[in-house]
């Protein structure tokens, strides 16, 4: 079937294209590290082993509701440790701790973490170990590496202005025209 245009020696001015796929993205490669974190590997454990000889635990009377059982029986658990001589921790995260619960470390450097939410000594040193687990899983990644910003580059820059000319141009072929 041929087009009237064909038969008058004209060619049509465009062409019937098949449907190509795009190429496929190309893979990152191993050693791409992504923007705003540290380029040093540092792996953040799932479980921290803490060994339980290094710490100090001592036991006090609760506070709070709980009748004759909290007048009797001594079952708030006080863990403590002191921070410069634990080496069971990373110089680094230690650091951190320093840093993000100043509240918790004496004047003495030594590190408290108290637990009395249970009715007996087993399940509060339980919470009050899971408790410094918690504290130092949150003092162990890195912080983010964050860039200043520097304002414009010079490419934004040249844009800038070339679009400030023509809105100036824009705006002064609106003023009077003279015949």
């Amino acid at each position: 079937m041929k087009d009237q245009n064909d038969e008058n020696g004209v060619e049509p001015t465009w062409n019937y294209v098949p449907y190509q796929t795009p190429p496929k993205r190309k893979p990152r490669p191993n050693n791409f590290k992504p923007r705003g974190f540290s380029t040093s590997e540092w792996t953040i454990p799932n479980q921290i082993p803490i060994p339980e000889e290094k710490l100090t635990i001592s036991f006090a009377r609760a506070s709070g509701a709980g009748g004759q059982n909290v007048n009797k029986v001594e079952t708030k658990v006080e863990l403590r440790f002191h921070v410069d001589s634990a080496t069971w921790i990373p110089a680094e995260v230690r650091g951190r701790l320093k840093t993000n619960e100043p509240n918790r470390i004496s004047k003495e450097g030594y590190f408290l973490v108290t637990s009395q939410e249970h009715r007996t000594q087993v399940n509060n040193r339980k919470d009050a170990i899971k408790k410094l687990e918690n504290i130092l899983k949150t003092s162990w990644p890195r912080p983010k590496v964050r860039k200043m910003r520097k304002g414009l580059s010079k490419k934004a820059k040249e844009n800038r202005k070339e679009d400030k000319k023509k809105i100036s141009m824009k705006k002064q072929s609106r003023g009077k025209v003279d015949f």
